[in-house]
């Protein structure tokens, strides 16, 4: 039966968790700013930990594992609080470019700008709300009880693919071709952590990085989807509010966008099942030991 003793602090697993660690608390400050690539990185550095936890936590510290995985969970939260308008600026300026004459398109920007700045400085009071000297005292203590063997790391990872992989291809089915934002949602979540768990497996087992690329890929055409459904729903709220002010114009305008953002997500939609992501999932592992 394999070992959840811990092993010694040197060995390449904890080595491993040390860099993850690390990365969490590097874009930390930048991100509290609100610069965009701190975010960014925060989070994802948050996620890569968080699924590296279980992973590789003795049982000795569990308690501490779940308590820092909750406040992981809270950093990536709170730190998205502005990511979603981040990437609707962006997309807004790449539908509306032109100006009709009524002002309205820059009316529009001028609301999302500002919607984003609200959302920054949520997330900044987020961020210092969080016990972030629990979370790293939490971890110190993770990595200096040591972390269990290479044997017991493979086994839960390959544990944890396989888990991870049936609830996907689950939600897939019950979804079936249906344009379901919180079923997408669900799979992109699951997507993530089991790109998350490759990387685990391929940075200590010498695993060939397909599979966490074959999840990455399916993250990111999930990720799209969901930015114009967030973003739709913004423009969906701003037609409402421009409308109940008499600003046709703007309501107009906003209307217009909300419509050719979410056919936009329905076509990417439409892509992703051509991919039959569930079969993909089914496929038997090329490595060893990493079932997903």
């Amino acid at each position: 039966m394999p070992t959840t003793r811990p092993v010694p602090t040197a060995s390449p697993g904890a080595r491993l968790l040390a860099r993850r660690m690390r990365d969490v608390f590097a874009p930390y400050p930048l991100a509290l700013s609100g610069n965009a690539e701190a975010v960014h990185d925060l989070r994802v550095a948050s996620r890569r930990l968080r699924v590296a936890l279980p992973l590789f936590a003795a049982e000795a510290v569990e308690r501490r594992a779940k308590r820092a995985g909750r406040l992981l969970r809270d950093l990536a939260r709170a730190a998205g609080l502005c990511r979603d308008l981040d990437v609707g600026v962006e997309l807004v300026l790449s539908l509306a470019r032109r100006d009709d004459g009524s002002g309205a398109t820059g009316a529009l920007r001028r609301s999302l700008t500002r919607a984003r700045g609200r959302g920054r400085a949520r997330s900044r009071e987020r961020l210092l709300d969080l016990d972030v000297a629990r979370l790293r005292r939490d971890l110190r203590a993770i990595l200096a009880g040591g972390v269990v063997d290479d044997v017991e790391v493979r086994r839960r990872t390959d544990d944890r693919a396989r888990e991870e992989s049936a609830k996907l291809e689950a939600r897939l089915a019950s979804a079936g071709r249906r344009f379901d934002p919180p079923a997408l949602h669900e799979v992109r979540r699951r997507a993530r952590r089991l790109r998350y768990g490759a990387e685990v497996a391929e940075a200590l087992f010498d695993v060939p990085p397909r599979e966490s690329e074959r999840w990455r890929k399916v993250q990111t055409r999930l990720g799209d989807i969901n930015d114009r459904i967030v973003l739709a729903r913004w423009l969906d709220a701003a037609a409402a509010r421009a409308s109940r002010r008499g600003d046709l114009g703007l309501a107009s305008l906003a209307r217009s966008l909300d419509d050719r953002v979410l056919r936009d997500a329905r076509r990417r939609h439409r892509a992703f099942l051509e991919r039959a992501p569930a079969r993909a999932a089914a496929s038997p592992p090329e490595a060893p030991g990493l079932a997903v």
